[in-house]
C-alpha cells in the first residue's frame, strides 16, 4: 500500500470532511519537486518546505519554543510530518492541533512522507475558518505561512501578526526612549490643548466617512464634492489623506494624526485652509507641526501601555490603534456617536499597482514606500483577487477587522471592491452599482 492511500485511509477514518477536500484534489495540476541532499525533502511552488540537511535538528529549533509544562499546542502547517512526528513523542502534551494552510501541499506530502502522527489519539487536525484566531502556544512552520490558501489568509495574517509582536513592542512599545522622549518634548502641548473626549457623544449620531489614503480615495472625489454629501456625513481624514483631498477642493471636517513624520505630509499645505480644523493627534507627532497648526487642536492617547503614565498626569481620550492612523479615526467617529461610517481609500493594499492615492517619493521613509511589483504579499479583495500589499498592512487590515467586530452598534460600510476585504463591512450603498 503505498503512502498516501494508506495515510488517507487513516484521515478518511478521523477526519472525513478534511478527506473529502484532498479528494478534490486534483493530482495533476500540483506543482512539486522532490530534491536529495543529506535528505529527501520537497520543493512545491518554488517554496522549499523543509531542510534537506538535517530535518530533526530544524524541528528541535522550533521545538525550543515553547515551555516544558505546556500540556497542548497548536501547529500551524504540516509540512514533511516531522516536527508532528516528534511532537506526538511528548507525553506530557495532552492535545496536539494541526491546522492545514494549504490543502494540495497536505496531499503532496502525505504521498511523499511518513506522518505517523496522524494515528495519534491526541491529534486534532483541522483546515481553518474565517473567524479562526491564533491559538497560543503555537508552532507556525514558515514555508506554509508563504503558501496559505485564500481561505488560510486571514489567519495567516494573524500568525504573522502574533510571531512579530516582540519586534512590535520593541519598536512602539513602552521599552522605546525614543518614543518616550517625544511624547515628553509635547508635555506643553499635551497640557494646553484640548481633550480628544470632549468630542466623544457629540456627533448627534450622524453618518460619518473615513477617509485613508489608499489610490482607491481618488474614485470618491466627485461624490465628497456633492452638498448633500458634505452636510449628511462628518468627513474625518486621515494626515496622509489631507493633500489630495484639498487638491480635490475638499476640506475634511476632522484631520487625525499620529505619526512622528506626519509633519512632512503637511509641508506642501496652506496652513491657513485649516484654520478652523480640529487636529486630533498622538503626542509623539512633531512639536514643530502642533506649533504650525492655526485650528482647534485635541491630544489623544492611544489604548497602549505607552501612553499609561502619562495619562495619569495628564488625562486625556483614548482611541484605539493598530498601528495605522485609520484606527483612531475610525474609533473617534464610534465614540462621538457614528450610526454608521464608510470608509474611503482603506485600502491596505496597492490595487491598480498603486500604493497611496497622491505620493511624493520624498515624503515616505526610507522603509515604507515599496513598490507594489516586488511586494510578495497578499491580500483578498471583495472581488475574490489577490492584490499585493506589505507586511503590516496586513496587520493593520486584520486588527481592523477584529475592532469592527467588536463594535456591534455601528454598521460599517467599504468604499471599494478593489481594496482589500475588510470583514464586518457591506459595500456602501452608492457604489454597490458600480
Amino acid at each position: 500500500m503505498d503512502l498516501l492511500l494508506e495515510q488517507s485511509e487513516i484521515i478518511k477514518k478521523r477526519w472525513p470532511q478534511i478527506f473529502v477536500q484532498l479528494s478534490k484534489v486534483v493530482d495533476n495540476e500540483l506543482a512539486f519537486e522532490l530534491i536529495e541532499g543529506h535528505q529527501l525533502s520537497l520543493i512545491f511552488n518554488n517554496i522549499q518546505i523543509a531542510s534537506s540537511y538535517d530535518q530533526t535538528t530544524e524541528a528541535h529549533v522550533q521545538l525550543q519554543t515553547l515551555s516544558s509544562h505546556e500540556k497542548s499546542v497548536t501547529l500551524y502547517g504540516s509540512g514533511i510530518g516531522t516536527l508532528a512526528n516528534l511532537l506526538v513523542l511528548n507525553n506530557q502534551l495532552q492535545t496536539i492541533k494541526v491546522v492545514i494552510l494549504n490543502i494540495a501541499l497536505f496531499k503532496v506530502c502525505l504521498h511523499q512522507f511518513p506522518h505517523q502522527w496522524l494515528q495519534d489519539k491526541r491529534v486534532e487536525l483541522c483546515l481553518p475558518t474565517l473567524d479562526d484566531k491564533v491559538s497560543f502556544p503555537f508552532i507556525a512552520l514558515p514555508a506554509e505561512l508563504s503558501l496559505a490558501e485564500d481561505d488560510s489568509s486571514p489567519l495567516r495574517d494573524r500568525i504573522c501578526l502574533a510571531l512579530d509582536h516582540p519586534f512590535i513592542e520593541a519598536k512602539k512599545g513602552i521599552k522605546n526612549e525614543d518614543i518616550l522622549q517625544a511624547i515628553n518634548n509635547n508635555i506643553p502641548f499635551i497640557e494646553r490643548d484640548n481633550n480628544v473626549s470632549d468630542l466623544f457623544l457629540t456627533g448627534n449620531n450622524k453618518q460619518y466617512i473615513v477617509c485613508g489614503a489608499g489610490p482607491t480615495l481618488e474614485d470618491h472625489y466627485q461624490l465628497l464634492t456633492q452638498q448633500n454629501i458634505r452636510q449628511q456625513y462628518i468627513l474625518i481624514a486621515v494626515d496622509a489623506a489631507v493633500l489630495p483631498l484639498l487638491n480635490q477642493g475638499i476640506t475634511p471636517d476632522i484631520i487625525v494624526s499620529i505619526d512622528p513624520i506626519a509633519k512632512k505630509l503637511f509641508d506642501d499645505i496652506d496652513m491657513g485652509i485649516l484654520k478652523n480644523i480640529p487636529l486630533i493627534y498622538f503626542p509623539v507627532v512633531k512639536p514643530s507641526l502642533l506649533s504650525r497648526w492655526q485650528g482647534p487642536r485635541y491630544t489623544a492617547y492611544s489604548t497602549s501601555k505607552l501612553y499609561h503614565d502619562i495619562n495619569n498626569k495628564h488625562a486625556k481620550g483614548r482611541l484605539y490603534c493598530g498601528g495605522s492612523v485609520i484606527h483612531p479615526a475610525i474609533d473617534l467617529a464610534v465614540k462621538m456617536g457614528a450610526k454608521n461610517i464608510t470608509f474611503l481609500g482603506a485600502d491596505f493594499s496597492f490595487p491598480g499597482g498603486k500604493t497611496h492615492t497622491h505620493w511624493v517619493e520624498d515624503k515616505s521613509t526610507k522603509a515604507a514606500h515599496v513598490s507594489s511589483e516586488k511586494s510578495p504579499y497578499w491580500v483578498l479583495n471583495s472581488l475574490n483577487e489577490r492584490v499585493p500589499t506589505l507586511l503590516n498592512y496586513r496587520g493593520y487590515l486584520r486588527d481592523l477587522e477584529d475592532y469592527i467586530a467588536l463594535v456591534t452598534h455601528v454598521t460599517f460600510y467599504n468604499g471599494s471592491q478593489r481594496g482589500a476585504l475588510i470583514k464586518g463591512t457591506q459595500l456602501w450603498p452608492l457604489v454597490s452599482s458600480k
